[in-house]
């Protein structure tokens, strides 16, 4: 599928932004050029299309999830903890799969997505530790400035919890998924606006959890350094800046006092070698971890 005809697409749904938007969930709406870019590269990579399954993690009105199925994704996961933006999602899905844009969980989808599922879930929030220093943490409230004045979140330290190992200290992460169950999760987490600093590590982390081939996630571009060593150095995991570019937010809260405000964002992917993924694709058939196709709780 080519770009323009995914951003026509995605211009058909009906819900891309969010009517009462909730400022402490940072939620934003996601461009149709950026969401198509974004499932573009990950299908460039083999990170989507046929034979892949994916779960968008934070999914808001499931703008990012539904690219993912109209370039014929397996399966698709919705997760968010907001109703109201389920209720949305729930009706982008039902309109695509009226128009025959994705399929509506049958094994014979004529070669589209063969369905989505909804999984309303909320990420547990551990709060940073201040002053930690010496774990590869920020300590202080760090530099950047709030979303509205210019940028999301505020660059800051993070939580003793947050920083471990995501294989070994994230199973009780609020997510009730078996880890390992898709092969790529994307993520746009909240960047910590709200007195939520470190809340995009923990998304990140669960993400990493519930991946067993790929994870797409974005975060401010002024945090590149904390996370590439904290991705590499700390937890040995493999990780490219897959592009650079800039989020426009636009004039959505009363705090808002310009029209537009540009975000310098990296979207990141964070996966694993080959070999890699053939040795945790056989540990979770062998645990039993593999979920099978639409047996979650329907949100």
């Amino acid at each position: 599928m080519k770009q323009k005809h995914l951003e026509s697409c995605l211009s058909s749904i009906p819900n891309r932004v969010f009517p009462d938007p909730k400022i402490q969930l940072e939620q934003y709406p996601t461009s149709v050029n950026l969401a198509a870019s974004i499932v573009l590269t990950a299908l460039a990579k083999g990170d989507a299309g046929k034979g892949r399954t994916i779960l968008d993690l934070g999914c808001g009105t499931g703008n990012l999830g539904l690219a993912f199925a109209m370039v014929k994704s397996d399966f698709v996961y919705l997760v968010d903890c907001d109703s109201d933006a389920l209720d949305l999602a729930r009706e982008n899905v039902e309109m695509l799969e009226e128009e025959e844009l994705i399929g509506s969980g049958s094994e014979d989808s004529d070669g589209c997505c063969m369905g989505v599922e909804l999984i309303k879930a909320k990420l547990k929030y551990d709060p940073p530790t201040r002053n930690q220093g010496g774990d590869g943490s920020r300590g202080g409230k760090g530099r950047g400035r709030g979303r509205g004045g210019g940028g999301r979140g505020r660059g800051a330290g993070r939580g003793s919890v947050t920083l471990t190992q995501p294989s070994t200290d994230n199973q009780d992460d609020g997510i009730p998924l078996p880890s390992k169950m898709v092969d790529t999760v994307i993520t746009n987490p909240p960047f910590g606006t709200k007195n939520n600093e470190g809340i995009d590590v923990q998304f990140l982390k669960t993400a990493i959890r519930l991946a067993r081939r790929s994870v797409y996630s974005f975060h401010k571009t002024s945090t590149r350094p904390f996370l590439m060593k904290l991705l590499r150095d700390k937890w040995g995991l493999d990780v490219e800046v897959v592009a650079q570019m800039k989020f426009d937010i636009p004039n959505m809260y009363k705090f808002h006092k310009q029209k537009c405000v540009d975000v310098e964002v990296d979207l990141i992917r964070v996966f694993w070698e080959e070999d890699t993924i053939k040795d945790k694709d056989a540990a979770s058939e062998s645990e039993g971890e593999e979920m099978p196709l639409g047996v979650c709780g329907v949100a």
